[in-house]
């Protein structure tokens, strides 16, 4: 069962991944940092971000028995 913890759990992992995203476009927008290290950040947190959405996946999976 989804409960208000795991919701609130979950918005705040999502906050806290949407920093580095915000940072990133930051730099690349504003302080023209080479290209290689933002496709460097780019990389380690879609690896990040892929991690979070499987958990997600599997508590849906598991509360609701799919």
């Amino acid at each position: 069962m989804i409960t208000a913890f795991k919701i609130e759990l979950l918005f705040e992992f999502a906050v806290i991944l949407l920093a580095p995203v915000i940072h990133t476009f930051y730099l690349w927008k504003y302080k023209k940092v080479e290209r290689e290290v933002l496709i460097k950040n780019i990389k380690l947190f879609a690896g990040l971000y892929i991690l979070v959405g499987l958990v997600v996946i599997m508590l849906i999976v598991r509360d609701f028995g799919l």
